[in-house]
């Protein structure tokens, strides 16, 4: 088995559903990316031929582009010799299933060198009729004569102004719903956090989501994040767009303690503001052989190294991360203490609290985990190592590409750092978890 470097990753700046991208479809912010990427191409003196597949990550595909991956390629200006294929299955966890499924490909020897795209344009997620509206709407289409188009209309026009009897199902929030447990996203995280055993109470929440902004505000003043983000023109608003724009700089706990829980109002915890942002974005990374890279002398931003998944309750999907890690650690013979950052998405506060908790208490792991054979503590998280610079409850979530910008946030944290190895993680509704170990050396 070969070794995957990566030679590069970015991203666009994350931006809050219904701002600077919401009339910019998932290929299109694809294709941004791809542009980008072969610019660095050719810097690099590098043929932009020698890409030998395109593998992308995109949960919302869009009704006009199946494959978003291939249309962002070909439109971003690749070859249309180089094939091209999407990961949508994983949901939340799609980004670093799709990277782990290029590196499998370099690994095996099936190809050298492969392009992996995030894309995710949630503000375009469509609105769709109620069945019964739909048929009508279809026959007024297919009306020929005056008469035909009247008599539609007629039967057509009460039914569109009566939504309280025919209303649209909001398609962000059907995809949000898990069909298993007939749970949207934000009932599971209630149920982590109402778990009597974790002890995570609303002000633990509020907590972790003002340190979440707090950080995520000192990385952009720092500049930590001017080599992972590319700024991008947007034609459809004439607007530069240079930064994520759902950092919260007056984040404060009297500010979030104000906010109303939303999923469940009268004895929930979980509000929007401990709660990740809908938002639009894309990102890139390039993987490769080692021994190619150094051949050519490419720059190595860093390895990708083992993955792991887990199926856990789908009525608790935000604990399955633990099972992904301890599956991963069991896998690598490596501990907790080996890894100098850890980037576990944050989809809600209660999850990356119940997770942290779960990992640090042999009675907890035994509780949720020993009927998986998973019983002993695996160990702490340290505050100062878990998402030093804010997560997606201060940058957002924009799901196809969380797991490309965990990998990238990681490699460059790292390189500040002067630090080896880093392990990412991402919980995924339907009841599974991912992890994966990202190294510099």
């Amino acid at each position: 088995m070969r070794n995957v470097v990566v030679i590069d990753g970015f991203r666009t700046p994350l931006c809050k559903e219904g701002t600077y991208f919401r009339e910019t479809d998932a290929d299109v912010l694809g294709s941004w990316v791809v542009r980008e990427m072969i610019q660095r191409c050719h810097r690099w003196n590098l043929p932009i031929d020698t890409i030998d597949c395109v593998l992308g990550s995109n949960v919302a595909t869009p009704m006009h582009a199946v494959n978003p991956t291939r249309v962002a390629a070909v439109t971003g200006g690749l070859p249309v010799t180089i094939p091209a294929d999407t990961v949508a299955g994983k949901n939340c966890g799609s980004g670093v299933t799709a990277l782990y499924y290029a590196s499998l490909r370099i690994r095996s020897g099936d190809v050298d060198t492969v392009l992996v795209l995030g894309m995710e344009a949630m503000s375009r997620i469509p609105v769709v009729y109620d069945h019964t509206l739909a048929d009508l709407i279809l026959q007024y289409g297919k009306a020929r004569t005056f008469r035909e188009r009247t008599a539609g209309a007629a039967a057509l026009l009460p039914k569109l102004l009566n939504l309280k009897r025919y209303p649209p199902r909001i398609g962000l929030i059907t995809g949000l719903t898990d069909p298993m447990c007939d749970l949207i996203m934000g009932l599971t995280a209630e149920n982590i956090a109402k778990d009597p055993f974790l002890g995570i109470t609303r002000q633990d929440q509020d907590d972790y989501a003002v340190r979440s902004h707090q950080r995520a505000a000192a990385a952009w003043h720092k500049g930590f994040f001017s080599e992972e983000v590319v700024p991008m023109y947007v034609p459809e608003r004439n607007a530069y767009v240079e930064q994520d724009n759902g950092i919260r700089t007056d984040a404060d706990q009297e500010t979030f303690r104000a906010m109303k829980p939303v999923f469940d109002k009268r004895h929930g915890s979980v509000t929007p503001a401990n709660a990740s942002q809908i938002t639009d974005a894309a990102a890139a990374v390039l993987l490769m052989e080692e021994g190619k890279a150094k051949s050519l002398g490419l720059p190595i931003l860093g390895h990708l190294k083992e993955y792991a998944d887990f199926g856990y309750e789908p009525s608790c999907m935000g604990l399955a991360p633990v099972g992904a890690i301890a599956k991963l650690l069991a896998k690598t013979g490596l501990t907790l203490k080996d890894f100098s950052l850890f980037e576990i998405n944050e989809a809600f506060a209660s999850v990356v609290l119940g997770i942290s908790r779960v990992l640090d208490s042999s009675s907890l792991m035994e509780r949720k985990f020993g009927r998986y054979g998973l019983a002993d503590r695996l160990g702490e998280l340290p505050p100062d190592n878990l998402n030093p610079n804010g997560g997606a409850i201060a940058l957002g979530h924009p799901v196809g590409v969380s797991g490309l910008r965990l990998a990238v946030t990681s490699l460059f944290e790292l390189k500040r750092r002067n630090a080896e190895r880093a392990l990412i993680s991402a919980c995924i509704g339907g009841g599974q978890g991912v992890a994966m170990i990202v190294e510099r050396t």
